[in-house]
This record gives structure tokens, C-alpha cells and sequence, in this order.
């Protein structure tokens, strides 16, 4: 990777988005939706699903220099009974990477999802969280999921 002049390789870079950025793709699958200081906490209903939509400000060109997507990093937690089971990446319209049965619970401060083949970036970049929620939860709070962040990785193309 090289700077627009052809000398020194352009440095990896990273864009975060704050959690309380977040769009939810069926809202009435969730009980609450709270923006806070440090995060945004969503409850879920018991045995529902639903799609939280983060999309990031993407640079496409720098310098003259076309960026290529490196990943995005995900910064969450969830309790017990609720869990991120897809992170999917979409350039645009296109899906460009899909993390898919997962079952992601408790801490993931700074969970890396890498994006096969670093494609150069055309449109704006989005990453969506599949979350899930247990239909043996106990109580709301138990299904409590937190979204700190969610981070852009991205490079000057070769």
C-alpha cells in the first residue's frame, strides 16, 4: 500500500461510531431502547430477534487514494440471556462479509470481524449485529444487550 505520491505505505486507519448512533431494524421485537453516555442499552422480548444497523462514515478516497476495507471491530456486551449471533458488513447496497451462528455473550470489548479479500470501499459502509434473545429468560433484564461502539478498519488500496 502506498501514499498518492508512490513512496510510503499509507497507514492502516480506524473510525469508530458511537453505540447511541444505532438503528433498529424491527423495534417492536425490542422492550427498551436507552441512549446513554457510555453505550446504548436495548432489552429484548423472549424469543425474539431483530437486526441493529450501525452505519459508519466511510472514507472512500484519501489523498487521492482509493481506501480498502481492513474489518470492523465491535465493542459489546450482553447479559446472560441475549446474544449477537451474525455481524454482517455491507458496502453499500452489497454484502461484503457475513460472520454468521454465533453466539456471542458477556464481554467483547474489542471483537475484530475480518472482511475476506479487503475489497476497496465504494459506498458507505454499515454493520449490522444479528442479536437473539433466549425464550427461557428469566426477566427483561437478563436480555439486556450494551453497544459501546463500532469501528471501521481501513487502508489505501495497492
Amino acid at each position: 500500500m502506498s501514499d498518492a505520491e508512490g513512496g510510503q505505505p499509507m497507514p492502516q486507519r480506524t473510525l469508530w461510531m458511537h453505540g447511541v448512533n444505532m438503528q433498529v431494524e424491527y423495534p417492536n421485537r425490542l422492550t427498551s431502547v436507552r441512549a446513554t453516555g457510555p453505550f446504548v442499552r436495548i432489552e429484548g422480548t423472549r424469543g425474539q430477534n431483530t437486526w441493529l444497523h450501525f452505519p459508519l462514515p466511510t472514507p472512500v478516497v484519501l489523498d487521492g487514494v482509493n481506501m480498502r476495507i481492513e474489518g470492523a471491530i465491535v465493542s459489546f456486551r450482553t447479559r446472560d440471556h441475549g446474544c449477537v449471533h451474525e455481524v454482517i458488513i455491507y458496502d453499500g447496497e452489497y454484502r461484503i462479509a457475513e460472520h454468521m451462528d454465533l453466539d456471542l455473550r458477556g464481554d467483547h470489548l474489542e471483537h475484530r470481524f475480518d472482511v475476506p479479500g479487503n475489497p476497496e470501499i465504494h459506498r458507505g459502509i454499515n454493520v449490522v449485529l444479528g442479536v437473539r434473545f433466549d425464550n427461557a429468560a428469566p426477566d427483561v433484564r437478563s436480555m439486556q444487550i450494551e453497544v459501546i461502539g463500532v469501528g471501521l478498519e481501513y487502508s489505501g488500496a495497492d
